[in-house]
C-alpha cells in the first residue's frame, strides 16, 4: 500500500482539493482519496510532494502507419500521457498526444480564457469520458489513473513558471 500527498490535487469535478491524501494498492489502483486541507498532518509512510498531483493525461491513437506507432506513443508518454487508447482518432490530434507541450505554447499565450484547471480537466476526466474508459482520468477511489505531480507551479495563481514540470508517480 502506498500514500501519496501535495499541496493539491485534481478532484474528478475539475475543482483543486487541498491537501490530498491518496492510497494506491500495489496495482496502482486507488483505494481511498480524503482532503486533509488545512488540517494536514504528516502519516507514516507518506510521500509528499509538493505541486499539484492530477491523473495521467488521456489520449487516442487513430488507425496509423504501424511504424509511427511506436514513435507516438513513446512521444505521448514523454509528455504525461499515461492512458492511450489505441484505434480511434477521437482524441488523436497533437494537442492531446503532446499534452504537456501543449499546456506550455497555451499558457505563454494572451488567452485570458486559459485556466490550468481547465486544461487539465480537458485532457484527464473530460477525456477520459469521452472515451467511455471510467477508471482513466480521474482520482477517485476504484479508479487507476497513473498520476502525475505538477512541480514548480505558482500556487498563488495557479499558472506554470518557467521551472514547471511534471514528474511520474505511478504509472
Amino acid at each position: 500500500m502506498r500514500k501519496i500527498s501535495s499541496h493539491y490535487y485534481l478532484r474528478p469535478d475539475g475543482e483543486l482539493g487541498k491537501r490530498p491524501i491518496i492510497q494506491l494498492n500495489d496495482e496502482g489502483r486507488i483505494v481511498n482519496v480524503r482532503e486533509a486541507g488545512d488540517n494536514f498532518k504528516e502519516e507514516t509512510s507518506l510521500e509528499y510532494y509538493p505541486g499539484i498531483i492530477i491523473p495521467g493525461f488521456v489520449a487516442s491513437l487513430s488507425e496509423v502507419n504501424p511504424a509511427d506507432v511506436k514513435r507516438l506513443k513513446a512521444q505521448a508518454k514523454a509528455n504525461g500521457v499515461l492512458r492511450l487508447k489505441e484505434n480511434t482518432n477521437v482524441l488523436s490530434s497533437d494537442d492531446y498526444i503532446r499534452a504537456w507541450h501543449s499546456l506550455l505554447k497555451y499558457e505563454k499565450t494572451e488567452n485570458t480564457l486559459f485556466s490550468l484547471k481547465n486544461y487539465l480537466s480537458e485532457h484527464t476526466g473530460k477525456a477520459a469520458k469521452i472515451l467511455g474508459e471510467s477508471e482513466w482520468g480521474v482520482i477517485c477511489e476504484g479508479a487507476k489513473p497513473g498520476i502525475l505531480v505538477l512541480q514548480n507551479i505558482d500556487l498563488r495563481s495557479f499558472t506554470l513558471t518557467p521551472n514547471s514540470s511534471f514528474r511520474l508517480i505511478q504509472k
